[in-house]
């Protein structure tokens, strides 16, 4: 049997077809762009994202004439909600859940509701990401829009409505919105009623691994589907990446890194964990596959380099073009895995992350001279964001989940330097899992256990043909990378202290 992954992010959307042997037989990327709505806030146009998500399937069945796809399932963007009319129609684009809009609304509702309240019932911590934030911000700042919304919309299930299923979505996807309840997994009523938010507008809430409909007729001829195909749940980007990974409940001291876009550990546990670390840290705990995970987040990773690609590369992008090379190859072949250099860089270039989540934050490159040059920069980005991986891992083991391995995947995870610098700096043994497509895979393969071709999503992960490629800490100078560390962590201190003396000023 044949299966189709479709992977949502935030700057692109890829659709995968994988035989009955977990080979992909092709593999198409689609990339659109995020709509700047100035001081640092960016909005999604859904419409853009189904457009090429359908072109994105389409080709895939384009270049598989006749093709045997029985089921798919979606990975898709978290805490992104989209507002629909009663139609079903966009009432405006998406904001991004990195934009800080909602930051004030929702420190103001978990206090009226109790902070840790709020987090026992929802594993969310309040946080402006999540999408109950930026609801209680458009009801507040575009009550106009927000009289017209109908209903609200994930884009796992904005995605299924275009493809003719009725509203539904996964749990893990469903509790990223601070809406549900992550112990009764169901819609949080106490919640609904303090939002003022009524539960018939949101979609029903499904394990994932489970058929919820099969594909509108129409759009079996529209997008080259030889026959129908069983839309599937699927689940959080986060979660379907850590199941195609091969993420085991059964061995919680190896995490997941997922390096795309930004940069995420993925962390599993068997039971609800909401205790004080957790919160303090800002660590959520949401339901995944037959167990819960939690994880920290770098909300700019690859989209730094690719920052870097755009504004002070466009000479390596034309080599790559003339040579069929990858860019970012080409711009990792001076990494050096045993020396660190003189430049620090901290990779806010949207906000902070775990621990603080402070949109206030932003990047910065310390330490240049008129010697520094174009390979010392992209040096400092790499080994900056290897930096910031460590300082999670920390949190992580001050919250009690001590992490002794990495598998990783994503884009990331194709760099040898990178993985090695990740694994001298954090002194953890990190594994290449081989697996390009782990989103798309970890979506596949839970519509395979819907139908019944599998019974745990996981043991695909080891049915694929990826070459694994472990990487162990190298022999190098442990007090420079440990005093490195330090400083690093010295310098995000200091910029906390500005970001808000700044905050401050403004205010006044």
């Amino acid at each position: 049997m044949w299966t189709l992954g479709v992977d949502i992010g935030t700057t692109g959307c890829k659709a995968v077809v994988f035989n009955d042997q977990w080979r992909i037989k092709t593999s198409v990327y689609r990339e659109y762009d995020l709509i700047p709505a100035g001081k640092g806030r960016f909005d999604l146009d859904p419409e853009v994202v189904w457009n090429n998500v359908r072109e994105a399937i389409q080709e895939a069945n384009n270049n598989l004439p006749g093709n045997e796809i029985e089921a798919m399932g979606i990975s898709a963007i978290g805490d992104v909600i989209i507002p629909l009319d009663g139609s079903g129609d966009v009432v405006r684009p998406s904001i991004v859940d990195f934009d800080p809009r909602g930051t004030v609304e929702i420190e103001d509702f978990s206090k009226d509701f109790g902070v840790q309240k709020l987090f026992e019932i929802s594993g969310m911590p309040p946080l402006f990401i999540n999408s109950l934030s930026k609801i209680l911000w458009l009801k507040k700042h575009e009550p106009e829009t927000f009289s017209r919304v109908a209903a609200w919309a994930t884009y796992e299930d904005y995605i299924l409505r275009k493809l003719g299923s009725s509203p539904a979505v996964s749990f893990s996807l469903a509790a990223r919105t601070m809406l549900f309840d992550i112990e009764k997994k169901c819609w949080a009523e106490e919640i609904l009623d303090a939002a003022a938010i009524d539960k018939r507008m949101l979609p029903e809430a499904v394990p994932s691994g489970e058929v919820i409909s099969r594909i509108d007729p129409k759009m079996v001829k529209e997008l080259g589907f030889s026959h129908d195909v069983a839309l599937c749940s699927g689940g959080h980007d986060m979660v379907c990446a850590a199941i195609g990974a091969g993420l085991d409940p059964q061995a919680p001291h190896t995490a997941v890194d997922i390096t795309g876009t930004i940069e995420g550990i993925v962390t599993v546990f068997e039971e609800v964990n909401t205790g004080s670390e957790m919160l303090d840290n800002n660590y959520p705990c949401y339901p995944g596959y037959n167990s819960y995970v939690s994880f920290s987040v770098n909300l700019t990773s690859g989209c730094v380099l690719k920052w870097f690609r755009d504004e002070l590369a466009r000479d390596t992008s034309c080599k790559a073009r003339t040579t069929g090379k990858d860019v970012y190859s080409i711009l990792m072949e001076t990494i050096d895995t045993r020396e660190l250099s003189n430049l620090f860089f901290v990779p806010y270039f949207a906000g902070s992350g775990n621990p603080d989540f402070d949109p206030d934050l932003h990047g910065a490159i310390y330490g240049l001279t008129l010697d520094t040059t174009r390979e010392n920069i992209v040096q400092s980005l790499i080994e900056g964001l290897c930096l910031e991986v460590r300082s999670y891992l920390d949190g992580f083991e001050e919250a009690g989940m001590h992490i002794d391995s990495l598998l990783a995947v994503g884009g990331g995870s194709k760099s040898p330097a990178w993985l090695q610098l990740k694994a001298n700096v954090t002194e953890k043994e990190i594994t290449a899992t081989g697996i390009p497509e782990s989103s798309a895979l970890g979506a596949a393969a839970l519509s395979a256990v819907a139908v019944g071709e599998i019974s745990d999503p996981v043991e695909v992960s080891r049915k694929t043909t990826g070459m694994r490629q472990v990487y162990k800490p190298q022999d190098v100078n442990r007090t420079e990378f440990h005093e490195k560390y330090k400083q690093y962590k010295d310098l995000k201190s200091m910029m906390k202290k500005m970001a808000k003396q700044t905050k401050e000023r403004n205010v006044i």
